[in-house]
């Protein structure tokens, strides 16, 4: 079972609990020796009104898509995990400023725009995607926290936009 403990069953991208140490590791590394470390929160918009209009079959569809273009736009060093429910967070290493928002750019194109087919029917979908640098005086909680405040707050709205 341990294999499973850091893989979100549905998705097969890491989990919350892999991505709070993966963070923990991340923050020490920033303090310690100055890395630069940028976290993005997703939230996948209107997933609720999916699963109530044609099914959780067709809302987990949509998160195993929005997963699947998350791991194929990032690097191997690169952290993508479902937080919970509709909620993903990326980490980033070493990326300057205009590169996380080159990199922000890009996901936010790929991911908003999309759409999955049931029944013959095309379901858009997009996500509110919000960021965050961390700093040497963050924690691991703090950093968390924050991302609870951004996908809750950020429901239903897009948080960046280009």
């Amino acid at each position: 079972m341990e294999p499973y403990s850091y893989q979100d069953t549905l998705t097969g991208i890491s989990n919350r609990r892999f991505f709070v140490e993966n963070l923990d590791y991340r923050r020490q590394r920033c303090v310690t020796y100055g890395d630069n470390c940028a976290i993005l929160f997703l939230n996948v918009d209107n997933l609720k009104a999916v699963n109530a209009t044609y099914g959780r079959t067709v809302g987990d569809a949509l998160l195993m898509r929005v997963a699947k273009i998350l791991t194929r736009h990032i690097r191997e060093t690169d952290v993508a995990a479902r937080i919970g429910g509709d909620e993903f967070g990326l980490l980033f290493e070493q990326l300057n400023g205009d590169e996380v928002e080159n990199k922000i750019a890009f996901l936010f194109g790929h991911l908003n725009g999309e759409e999955i087919f049931h029944a013959c029917e095309r379901i858009p979908f997009g996500t509110s995607i919000d960021y965050c640098c961390m700093g040497p005086q963050d924690t691991t909680d703090g950093l968390m926290a924050r991302a609870e405040f951004t996908t809750y707050g950020s429901n239903g709205r897009t948080a960046w936009t280009p």
